[in-house]
């Protein structure tokens, strides 16, 4: 169970500050369950509802300091998610998504640099959908490394991006 204060990843959400624990039924005719009351990072004003004993909730704590400086090490070790099939390519960046796995992430990251690399050498743009993904990826990684480490989303960009290079 997750306590008032401590920072959590909500799958599709991103970084959320836990705010409160409480009974609450959503509506008349159910029975108070005890919720999670979530204030996501990107908008601290918002209040996301989060049963306790859901299993659909696909949430975890944020990494601690050092596990987000191991995995950063780890970055060059991680494979790439390579699909090659362009309905399958965009399922599994979904499942990625929604997997809530930094792993999952920074290999749909490496599959869509090197993609896009593939496409400017040959004078092709990046897809809607690859942008679309790339951005969703980068933003729920870097949230979770920003908030274990205390940095900034931009200098996580870098050290990423460095340790992307060594591939």
């Amino acid at each position: 169970m997750f306590e008032v204060g401590q920072y959590v990843i909500k799958a599709n959400t991103g970084v959320c500050r836990v705010v409160e624990i409480t009974m609450y039924a959503r509506n008349e005719e159910e029975d108070e369950k005890l919720f999670y009351i979530l204030a996501p990072k990107t908008n601290p004003a918002s209040r996301l509802y989060v049963p306790v004993d859901s299993d659909k909730s696909n949430m975890r704590p944020v990494m601690t300091y050092e596990e987000a400086e191991a995995f950063i090490v780890n970055v060059p070790n991680i494979e790439v998610a390579w699909i090659a099939s362009d309905k399958l390519r965009e399922k599994e960046y979904k499942e990625a998504i929604k997997s809530n796995n930094p792993e999952a992430l920074v290999s749909i990251i490496k599959n869509l640099i090197i993609r896009n690399r593939q496409r400017e050498e040959q004078g092709k743009k990046s897809t809607a959908v690859d942008e679309r993904y790339f951005q969703m990826a980068e933003n729920a990684l870097y949230s979770e490394l920003s908030t274990a480490m205390d940095k900034s989303v931009e200098e996580l960009r870098v050290l990423i991006s460095e340790a992307i290079e060594k591939i």
